[in-house]
């Protein structure tokens, strides 16, 4: 069973109509690795017995092991981010982590995309801030695919969010989840960014249903890209038995 943590809010700030920005401070040190993330206990328990709990991942680096940052958009009729948007300065959090894979391999070098779509944004901004991945700023590419300029993150907060030596912050729109052309445009973007050439590893974060079909696309071209860089946020791909 994992070990309950505790943080408390030290403030809190709006991005938007749907989006709080919560810094947060461990009572301590997290042991965490930029790109992981933790997972929140709203203290609410269903009807069915069931806790509800949610996972948000570090926005920040992992410079600091005490003091990071967690971006939550308000999910209509959410119960777990409702909880998180009724957060005040002093309200102590408990959570358990940190989790995830979401890093670069030992020795890695060499030119690298990360590809986030919606709220994913986070998971890709606390590994481009991690301090494993410094080496590989120079050669990075940061690409964010969301619905609208309005979406989730403003895109000037995001573009501060980026490390100065990254290599490239491109942000572009693609249709809302569950369109129909939405990942055929995200596949071109894909063909797009893959047609330059020497791309040595890849990852991708957000959208299950745009990963899958971009996990596949890049495993085909070559690029080195296994399960543990891919983070799903939601239409989660189904497990094989």
């Amino acid at each position: 069973m994992a070990v309950a943590k505790m943080a408390q809010v030290v403030g809190t700030e709006r991005l938007g109509p749907d989006t709080l920005l919560l810094d947060l401070c461990a009572t301590e040190p997290l042991g965490f690795v930029g790109g992981q993330y933790l997972i929140l206990d709203s203290r609410i328990v269903l009807p069915s017995g069931k806790a509800v709990k949610r996972a948000y991942s570090f926005l920040t680096g992992d410079a600091e092991q005490r003091s990071f940052q967690l971006a939550v958009k308000r999910i209509p009729e959410g119960l777990g981010s409702a909880f998180v948007h009724g957060l005040t300065a002093g309200t102590d959090i408990l959570f358990s982590g940190p989790w995830g894979k979401f890093c670069p391999r030992e020795g890695a070098s060499g030119r690298t995309l990360i590809l986030a779509t919606d709220t994913g944004i986070t998971a890709a901004l606390g590994l481009l801030r991690a301090t494993s991945f410094a080496s590989l700023l120079p050669q990075a590419q940061l690409m964010w695919l969301r619905g609208s300029a309005e979406y989730f993150l403003p895109d000037e907060f995001v573009q501060r969010q980026v490390p100065a030596a990254c290599g490239e912050v491109r942000i572009a729109a693609i249709p809302a989840v569950g369109h129909q052309d939405r990942i055929p445009q995200a596949r071109a973007i894909l063909r797009e960014l893959l047609s330059r050439g020497d791309l040595a590893q890849a990852f991708i974060a957000g959208d299950g249903a745009v990963n899958q079909v971009l996990f596949d696309d890049l495993v085909a071209a070559g690029v080195a890209v296994d399960k543990e860089q891919v983070e799903s946020f939601f239409n989660m791909p189904k497990k094989s038995a």
